[in-house]
């Protein structure tokens, strides 16, 4: 009578955890298949829509390149004005 008491309970406590974690589960299941969905969308926005490392390179070099040519610009007209003004 004492073991069948005592598998009852054991009995008990099994489906009362399969009712709780079956349905956990699943939800965790769910959860992670949607958010490897949420991920690939997010990898393929970020290939359409963002520079890679060698535009921003090549960008960066342009932008080199430019201000360079601004600053020896500046410096032959500043340099030709001040000649001009100490003559």
């Amino acid at each position: 009578m004492e073991i069948s008491n005592w598998l009852l309970v054991v009995i008990s406590f099994l489906g009362l955890m399969l009712t709780v974690v079956i349905p956990l589960i699943a939800y965790f299941n769910r959860s992670m298949t949607k958010n490897t969905h949420l991920l690939s969308e997010h990898k393929t926005h970020v290939a359409e829509n963002y520079a890679t490392k060698n535009d921003v390179k090549d960008l960066g070099d342009r932008m080199e390149r430019q201000m360079s040519a601004g600053f020896d610009n500046l410096s032959k007209l500043l340099t030709s004005k001040n000649f001009k003004e100490t003559t």
